[in-house]
């Protein structure tokens, strides 16, 4: 008789997501040719030619898909590279869009909000590439990004379900750990890329796995918690504000 392995305690699953992430994410930012090529490049087409994914996903992986290449042939000399940022930041905002619209169709009007004010306030977001990867120069965007961050959870517990709320709660903290790791927010637009690529390769390939693992009741509660329209009034508001705070240090740099 086979004997099942006991699955692995949640917090020890949580730490080791977290590491594989973060590890995936600074190999394929650092490494623009092997490890993103490989890692970014060509485990998403195969994955996007071979399996099952809905369509939000499909479209999510195949915008970051559009980014990754960029990198390798800016790096190979074939895309000029004062170009390469303000690329990815429109693509970026194509990102936002497809969520705010599917935000819209989920009735999160308070998201749509948040959306709609961090695409406008993208519009000051600059960088330049480096080499071997880009960094944004402005130095408002660590406000831009917590404001990202907190918007792009909210879509996620929107469109999914817990147990993919709280992976995507990994896929996030991971650019900002690097961030802090580093001291420096110019990374995280690079970083924020590659860990939502790594991450969505995981989450088409091994999303049963993630289903019945990472089903947390008390996280579900707080879920609830979080949809009710009184918090997500105040997400509204903090994002907002956040992305004119960005706009205004903008401005005044």
């Amino acid at each position: 008789m086979s004997m099942k392995p006991a699955p692995l305690p949640q917090s020890i699953l949580f730490e080791l997501i977290l590491a594989v992430i973060v590890g995936g994410t600074v190999i394929t930012a650092f490494s623009p040719l092997y490890g993103n090529g490989i890692i970014n490049v060509v485990v998403p087409i195969v994955i996007l030619l071979v399996l099952k994914a809905d369509f939000f996903e499909k479209m999510k992986l195949s915008t970051l898909l559009i980014g990754r290449i960029l990198v390798v042939v800016t790096f190979l000399g074939f895309f000029p590279d004062n170009w390469l940022v303000p690329t990815i930041v429109w693509l970026l905002r194509l990102n936002i869009l497809e969520a705010a619209l599917t935000d819209y169709k989920n009735r999160s009007y308070c998201n749509v909000i948040s959306g709609i004010a961090l695409i406008g306030s993208s519009f000051v977001l600059h960088g330049e590439w480096l080499g071997t990867h880009y960094v944004t120069t402005n130095e408002a965007m660590i406000y831009w990004a917590i404001a990202y961050t907190l918007w792009n959870w909210n879509f996620v517990i929107y469109q999914f379900k817990q147990q993919i709320g709280f992976y995507h709660m990994a896929v996030l903290i991971a650019p900002m750990l690097i961030v802090l790791g580093a001291w420096n927010p110019g990374l995280w637009l690079i970083m924020r890329a590659n860990s939502l690529t790594v991450a969505g390769i995981f989450q088409i390939s091994c999303k049963s796995y993630l289903e019945q693992n990472l089903r947390n009741d008390s996280l579900a509660s707080f879920i609830a918690a979080v949809k009710r329209k009184p918090t997500q009034l105040v997400v509204m508001v903090v994002n907002v504000l956040l992305c004119v705070l960005t706009l205004v240090l903008a401005g005044l740099g």
